[in-house]
């Protein structure tokens, strides 16, 4: 798998069977790096056989019903990819 089985907050051996599971798309992960800054979601480059992908995920811990909706991100953006609009290809929630 990577180098990096842990990026600090992800175990990205879980990752990858998550993956595994429920897409085709990514294959094997290489490398998993966490963008800094104060994202409210973290977000993380993932590079894989397949290319390179953006993951993002709710934080840990109690959250508010409406914040952290990476599940309304995904299929706000699920909706704009095929009409055209210049938004990343969502691959799986």
């Amino acid at each position: 798998m990577t180098d990096n089985a842990h990026v600090r907050d992800l175990n990205v051996d879980h990752l990858q069977e998550w993956l595994n599971r429920n897409t085709d798309k990514i294959g094997a992960i290489s490398s998993v790096s966490k963008f800094p800054g104060g994202q409210s979601n973290p977000t993380y480059r993932m590079e894989s056989e397949a290319g390179n992908f953006v993951l993002r995920r709710q934080p840990f811990g109690k959250l508010l019903p409406s914040a952290h909706a990476v599940d309304r991100e995904f299929r706000l953006i699920s909706a704009l990819h095929p009409a055209g609009f210049p938004v990343a290809l969502p691959i799986c929630l």
